[in-house]
């Protein structure tokens, strides 16, 4: 019915502007005949110009929102409105050769065609300033109960402020913007003040009573970690404006990666995409953290198929579920699921003999470390030798590429687990130069943040439930990445490589896990005093983490923040020797951690690497 009674608002102003027009043009003295033609032309001109504004879908919009295509649907229903009926009446007087029928002088048409824009415009933009008046309080007295400071007063701060007045952020009010550009300080962006200073922030805060800031910084001139930490420590709920390539601008909550300075970066993937497309690609633990990720990413180059193997199958259920909601119907004929382990090499074959995978991305590993300090059999069981099996079932079946996944645990380990992906690493390097036909290539990491088994989920849990945090050691040190930022870099690497590779992905600069827990109670935590309880390093910790061996050296490639390491050489007779071994020690119960020690002198005692801690 609003759109019914809007309407007809339209009609009756686009009358009076006819008759308004002739007035006009007759210095308010015109004619009896010609007002006649008034009451003869209204109702056509009416009826087209509403017309022209409903099939224009003027009447669809919603008037809180009118700018600039609302005016633009507005000329352009008038226009054909006021052409319309000028060529009616045109063609009415040719017809009957009777002047005083219709047809009035063109310049009326003229001044009549701007008047119903002007008209019709107000009514719009007045009830979008009457709407916003409401939304900040300048109506009935209203008072708000959440007061936004937008920082950065670019255009990416004026959007976030025009959406604010607009209603689309509930009973908000844009309070101030603040910028330290000094062309945008001192001013105003639709009557919301501009003050200098993004480093007084708290001030601000404390001063204006703000619930809420807003950091709407499109094209960052440096770093935003420290504005972010410094708008974190004022108590108040912070979102950050995001702009993702490709995609259009939105607001969305911070998170600890911004805090870190480790904000997800967008890569282009665009060279990737043929390398996947139309390719059968399967992924081993696929229903994981990284493996999932990399599934999703996958999907969006369009493979021919994509296999998920993975011996979790609520893991696998729920991303295939995700990838059904969107995409649809697609998935039915493109996903697959396999449920299995890397440990049997009977339901590889029978997978591989079935789809006959021309990628396969093995990320199935077992990566908790000290859980392998306690079941070091599992570890060179499920990741030495599943990749071994991995690797072997991949070559026999034709496989084009092989990447596994590895760790910066794997550099010097001090633990099993890492120990366990170093000899994964060794077999990968020693397939390769077999020259079985497939290109094997492992890449190695640091830690992901949000991962199954990081820590930053675990110091959520234990701030949500008031404290307190436990932290093993106040000086240990990690490398942090994105889930989504990971998955990429690996993909990208995948589509580079030529065999025998080991890839090494820039993990930014190393993180100290006591800082990482301060900055999540700034920000889980809204001013509550939680405590963090040091709880000692536990069995195969270690204090920092390296991406690189003092004997590897490490060169670019084409792709940003991705490099070649130079492990050392090592042939497959001396690869199965260890295999062979590490086997004999499991089969007969010996103590496989000293065996591994004995294979790989690199492997040390955390006591070695840490010192006196």
């Amino acid at each position: 019915m609003k759109k019914v009674w809007l309407a007809i608002l339209d009609a009756a102003l686009v009358a009076l502007s006819l008759l308004l027009a002739l007035q006009v043009y007759y210095d308010m003295h015109a004619p009896d005949a010609h007002l006649i033609h008034v009451w003869r032309s209204a109702p056509i001109l009416a009826a087209l110009t509403v017309a022209s504004l409903h099939a224009l879908g003027l009447y669809e919009s919603n008037l809180r929102f009118a700018g600039m295509d609302t005016l633009i649907q507005i000329v352009a229903g008038s226009a054909i409105g006021t052409v319309g009926t000028y060529l009616i009446s045109f063609a009415v007087y040719n017809l009957y050769r009777a002047k005083n029928l219709f047809l009035m002088p063109r310049p009326v048409y003229l001044i009549q065609g701007m008047l119903i824009i002007l008209m019709l415009g107000m009514v719009r933009f007045s009830i979008r300033l009457a709407t916003q008046a409401g939304t900040v309080g300048l109506f009935h007295g209203k008072k708000h109960r959440h007061r936004i400071m937008v920082v950065g007063a670019g255009w990416a701060g004026a959007s976030v402020i025009r959406e604010i007045q607009a209603g689309r952020y509930g009973d908000s009010m844009a309070v101030l913007a603040v910028d330290d550009e000094a062309d945008r300080t001192k001013t105003a962006i639709m009557h919301v003040p501009v003050l200098p200073g993004t480093d007084r922030v708290k001030e601000y805060a404390e001063r204006y009573g703000i619930d809420e800031i807003i950091i709407a910084i499109a094209t960052p001139k440096g770093d935003l970690t420290p504005l972010i930490q410094d708008c974190a420590d004022t108590g108040c709920k912070v979102r950050v404006y995001s702009n993702p390539l490709g995609g259009s601008g939105e607001v969305r909550d911070l998170n600890i990666a911004d805090l870190l300075g480790r904000a997800e970066k967008q890569l282009d993937m665009t060279e990737v995409r043929p390398f996947f497309e139309d390719k059968v690609v399967l992924v081993t633990g696929g229903g994981g953290s990284i493996g999932s990720e990399l599934c999703r990413q996958i999907m969006t180059m369009t493979p021919r198929k994509l296999v998920i193997f993975d011996i979790n199958e609520n893991y696998m259920y729920d991303l295939l579920s995700e990838m059904r909601e969107k995409y649809g119907e697609i998935v039915k004929n493109t996903v697959i699921l396999r449920v299995g382990s890397v440990r049997d090499p009977d339901t590889l074959n029978e997978v591989f003999d079935e789809f006959r995978p021309n990628i396969v991305i093995h990320a199935a590993a077992h990566k908790h470390v000290p859980l392998m300090e306690d079941s070091p059999e599992q570890a060179v069981k499920n990741n030495v030798f599943g990749t071994l099996n991995v690797a072997k079932v991949a070559a026999a079946h034709g496989a084009e590429r092989f990447v596994m996944i590895s760790t910066d645990k794997a550099v010097n380990p001090t633990n099993v687990m890492g120990a366990s992906k170093r000899m994964a690493e060794i077999v990968i390097e020693a397939m390769q130069k077999r020259n079985l036909g497939t290109q094997f290539t492992a890449v190695r990491f640091g830690n992901v943040l949000g991962s199954n088994g990081s820590v930053v989920p675990l110091f959520e849990r234990q701030i949500r439930a008031g404290g307190p945090v436990t932290l093993t050691h106040p000086d240990i040190i990690r490398y942090f990445m994105t889930i989504p930022e990971a998955a990429s870099l690996v993909l990208q690497a995948a589509s580079i490589a030529q065999g025998g590779e080991l890839f090494i992905l820039d993990m930014g600069e190393p993180v100290k896990i006591r800082e990482l827990a301060e900055h999540m109670i700034q920000l889980y935590g809204r001013g509550k005093e939680i405590p963090i309880v040091y709880t000692g390093l536990r069995p195969g910790e270690k204090l920092y983490e390296e991406l690189l061996r003092t004997d590897e050296n490490s060169t670019a490639t084409s792709k940003e923040k991705i490099y070649i390491a130079r492990p050392e050489q090592v042939e497959w007779p001396e690869v199965e020797k260890m295999l062979s071994e590490l086997q004999t020690c499991l089969d007969e119960g010996g103590d496989i951690v000293a065996k591994m020690r004995e294979l790989l002198p690199g492997f040390k005692t955390p006591e070695e690497v840490n010192g006196a801690v």
